[in-house]
């Protein structure tokens, strides 16, 4: 009977409501107005409420049932009751409990940045970026691969020497400046480009579901 009176309206009600959210967003457009901003909130709220629940069953049950209760870890309770602090923040006259999560995630994450687990993909990246110039294939020479890494090595040279402060950039390190600027002008558009297309890609996989999915147009 509703599909009756309303054709575009189908039996599955998520549908229904992600195709009127979506409309909501897309008002933005147009100029700020309630719609988007009550389609904001809600995607907020929802997204909050789904990292809580998947902290929930991916870490803490886990580690509350199996962890402590029945391989007796008690230990655990610990880092549990850290990590539940955080959530003081909402509550004003006891926020400075959460500040002691946030001192112990930033230290850890400090020293994790210094630590060899983040060191040795460093050292990773380098040798990667250390390509041969002459690259054979089949006993004879590849053109392109030796001058792709050629164009490379070059631009990878360029690059460091812009970030040579205490050296003024005069002659051979200018020249070499100046190309490693164009270098990373190339990288900035490249990254840019694909991040235009991805949000591309995401606005016909909206159009998509909006014609297909929800209205059953095509």
């Amino acid at each position: 009977m509703g599909n009756q009176l309303l054709p575009f309206m189908t039996d599955n009600v998520s549908n229904f409501v992600a195709g009127i959210l979506t409309l909501f967003m897309f008002s933005l457009l147009y100029k700020e107005n309630p719609f988007y901003r009550l389609a904001e909130h809600i995607y907020v709220g929802t997204s909050a409420a789904h990292t809580v629940l998947a902290a929930w069953h991916n870490n803490l049950k886990p580690r509350i049932t199996n962890d402590i209760a029945q391989q007796g870890e008690w230990w655990m309770i610990l880092p549990i009751v850290l990590g539940l602090l955080i959530y003081f923040n909402l509550y004003r006259p006891y926020a400075w409990l959460a500040r002691m999560p946030m001192a112990y995630w930033i230290g850890y994450s400090a020293a994790i940045g210094l630590s060899v687990r983040t060191v040795i993909p460093w050292f990773v990246d380098v040798m990667a970026s250390m390509k041969p110039w002459v690259v054979l294939t089949n006993g004879s020479v590849n053109l392109f691969d030796s001058f792709s890494n050629i164009i490379f090595s070059i631009s990878i040279l360029g690059t460091i020497i812009v970030f040579f402060f205490t050296i003024e950039p005069k002659g051979f390190l200018g020249s070499a400046s100046q190309l490693g600027r164009y270098a990373i002008m190339l990288g900035l558009g490249a990254s840019f480009g694909n991040t235009v297309s991805s949000r591309i890609s995401l606005l016909i996989g909206r159009f998509e579901f909006i014609l297909t999915d929800w209205l059953k147009i095509i």
